[in-house]
């Protein structure tokens, strides 16, 4: 009978011998990794957070130089993969990642140089979420972006030019889930091999029910650049939390319930162009829904001019459209960022006549500046001929 409990207790040793090493094994402390991405000579970097033992709904926050990554440019963050433009230096990136039971933080430095002989632009693009989860907002922004055209790309296909002084975003509804690459493309004289910039964006299929949203808008009366904006909300009656934002940053309102928020926002803005986002979060679409629209603040007219060539000439004549107060203002033209004339002084609707150097591509914009529209406002368009 010894040797028969010896064995017994040999046996359960083992046992629990090997259960123990595979929890050590199991329970072994989760990591992150942060994988950089860069080309040579441009200050655009991409970094993804590796992660191993970490559950997928863990929060991400990325941090440059002690300042964590907040309003558009967080939205930017997909996939833990963070997209940023520097400034030459050295610069300080850390990621936290987040868990019920624990954080961890990862860093590294970096030392930005950027090579001031390529004569091609350094193209770079933010991506948000824009409207429910297949509509996005590309906002363009690099040195030197209102010195050339460029264009939209999704999967190699050309879907929207952009020229200087225009607005320099594309929103764009993927209508199918499914992996897209977004890209802008350009070529100047002195880059005619062309520079591109790409984001991987990918659309996932939802059984998520979200409600359908947007919002109204009404200048108080009375009031310079004071507009109240009111919710709609259709499809649900349980709303877990309103958030407003202007320009990328929650705004506070007068709230009418403290923890869902208000279905109205009065806001007072500056002169200039701003976007308005309602974001609505309910129980069955708990990644909530977003609707924006952008606000043009300022008695600035919507301009416009349609080009005829004169000809075979190398000369086009350009008729703005009216507007009103057009005979009170100075209409100023452009070629390729140059000034090269205004309207004849009465009536400003005659056309602007224009003669080129020759065959090409050239830029043309009407731009006009006054005490109500203080920044200026203005319209381009492409000519090319032969």
């Amino acid at each position: 009978m010894k040797k028969l409990g010896i064995w017994y207790t040999l046996i359960l040793t083992l046992v629990l011998g090997f259960t123990s090493c595979e929890t050590e094994d199991f329970n072994s402390d989760p990591e992150v990794q942060i994988v950089i991405d860069n080309k040579e000579g441009s200050a655009v970097y991409s970094f993804e957070a590796k992660t191993s033992g970490i559950d997928n709904d863990a929060q991400t926050i990325w941090s440059v130089d002690g300042n964590d990554i907040e309003g558009e440019d967080e939205e930017n963050i997909i996939n833990q993969i963070l997209d940023y433009l520097f400034e030459p230096g050295k610069h300080t990136i850390c990621v936290r990642i987040i868990t019920e039971q624990r954080t961890i933080e990862a860093c590294t430095d970096i030392e930005v140089e950027v090579d001031e002989n390529n004569p091609c632009p350094d193209l770079f693009f933010r991506s948000k979420h824009y409207q429910g989860r297949s509509t996005y907002k590309f906002f363009a922004n690099f040195r030197g972006i209102n010195e050339v055209s460029y264009g939209w790309y999704i999967n190699d296909r050309l879907v929207e030019d952009s020229a200087p002084d225009e607005d320099n975003y594309l929103i764009w509804d993927f209508k199918e889930p499914g992996r897209y690459e977004v890209c802008i493309k350009t070529e100047t004289p002195n880059c005619p091999e062309g520079v591109s910039y790409c984001k991987v964006i990918e659309v996932e299929e939802s059984n998520l029910v979200c409600p359908e949203v947007y919002f109204t808008k009404e200048i108080e009366p009375g009031t310079v650049g004071t507009y109240t904006f009111g919710a709609k909300i259709e499809g649900t009656d349980e709303v877990s939390q309103i958030l407003w934002y202007v320009d990328g940053k929650v705004v506070e309102s007068p709230k009418n319930d403290p923890q869902v928020g208000s279905r109205t926002l009065v806001y007072q803005f500056n002169s200039g162009v701003h976007e308005v986002c309602l974001k609505v979060i309910t129980p069955d679409c708990p990644e909530g829904v977003k609707y924006c629209k952008e606000i043009r603040v300022g008695d600035c007219p919507d301009l416009f001019f349609e080009p005829e060539r004169d000809g075979d000439k190398a000369a086009y004549y350009f008729y703005p459209r009216a507007f009103e107060g057009i005979d009170d203002v100075t209409l100023e033209w452009f070629v390729d960022g140059k000034y090269v004339g205004k309207s004849p002084e009465f009536p400003h609707n005659n056309p602007f006549y224009h003669e080129f150097d020759g065959p090409g591509r050239y830029e043309v914009c009407l731009m006009i500046e006054t005490p109500e529209c203080p920044g200026g406002t203005s319209f381009c368009k492409v000519i090319e001929f032969e």
